[in-house]
């Protein structure tokens, strides 16, 4: 991603890309465990986080899922996450996003931690 983020410098403005009814992930891969986290956005301005930790020394899987909801204004995304399998949660999960386009695959960029969630169907067309 970062090859064709620099490749690409320009900003195109996203307004007309719906994130409705899409799904980004992100894929961490640790030392002891890897995690994904799947973002999924709805029409009504909710969303769900799913997020699966794969422990390697157990081989055990373990989720979480959260729900939510977020705000749009042209690229920027902001995402709260305050509900965990039903449940008011104390602390809510937060990302702010930056909706970004490289080689025609669409993809978020957390502004604060530059981690990079790419959209679903960009994961499935490298998988044919």
């Amino acid at each position: 991603m970062e090859k064709l983020e620099t490749r690409s410098k320009k900003m195109k403005d996203a307004s007309g890309f719906d994130i409705k009814d899409k799904k980004f992930v992100l894929i961490e891969d640790f030392e002891d465990h890897a995690e994904r986290h799947i973002l999924e956005f709805r029409n009504d301005n909710s969303l769900t986080l799913i997020e699966v930790i794969d422990d390697k020394s157990t081989d055990k899987t373990y989720s979480n899922i959260f729900t939510g909801d977020y705000i749009r204004k042209k690229n920027a995304i902001s995402v709260r996450a305050d509900h965990l399998e039903g449940k008011k949660i104390s602390i809510p999960i937060t990302h702010n996003l930056y909706l970004m386009n490289a080689n025609n695959i669409w993809y978020l960029k957390d502004i604060n931690t530059n981690k990079r969630w790419i959209e679903n169907s960009n994961l499935l067309k490298k998988k044919n």
